[in-house]
Order: structure tokens, then sequence, then C-alpha cells
């Protein structure tokens, strides 16, 4: 069987004045690809490469929702 890779983009939104410090850990997780801040409802978004969706909700919620300043997430998987 193949195995299976997971892409994801996860919308994120820090508190006031934290973006730069919320980017710089976010960039030292595994799986993260790139993470571009951004203008919107959403100061960045992250992308992620992952090898199943188990791995990509560990790292949501136990990883950067973890991280100090960060206000919510939003995900959006990659259909193809």
């Amino acid at each position: 069987m193949k195995n299976m890779v997971v892409y994801a983009y996860i919308l994120l939104r820090c508190k006031m004045g934290r973006l730069k410090s919320v980017v710089e850990e976010v960039k030292k997780i595994e799986n993260i690809k790139a993470v571009y801040p951004v203008t919107g409802r959403f100061d960045a978004v992250i992308e992620v490469e992952v090898g199943e969706l188990n791995q990509l909700a560990d790292l949501i919620i136990d990883r950067i929702q973890n991280i100090e300043g960060v206000e919510r997430t939003e995900t959006l998987l990659s259909l193809g």
C-alpha cells in the first residue's frame, strides 16, 4: 500500500505584538515546510506535510496551539 502524505495549511492568529516570536517557534517544529506572515483576518499561514491525519492533529493541538501568543488556528486540508 502506498504511503499517504497529508498536506495542510494552518491559518494562525496571534496575540498583538507576538507574531515574530510565534513564527520563530513554529519554524522549529518538525513537518513545518514554511511559514508566511500575511495580512487579513489571520496573521500567518503555515504550510505542513505529515504522514497521517493523527500526526497533523498532534502537531496542531500539542505543538502549535501551545505556543505562547497563539490565539487561534484554522486548518485547511489539501485535496490534491
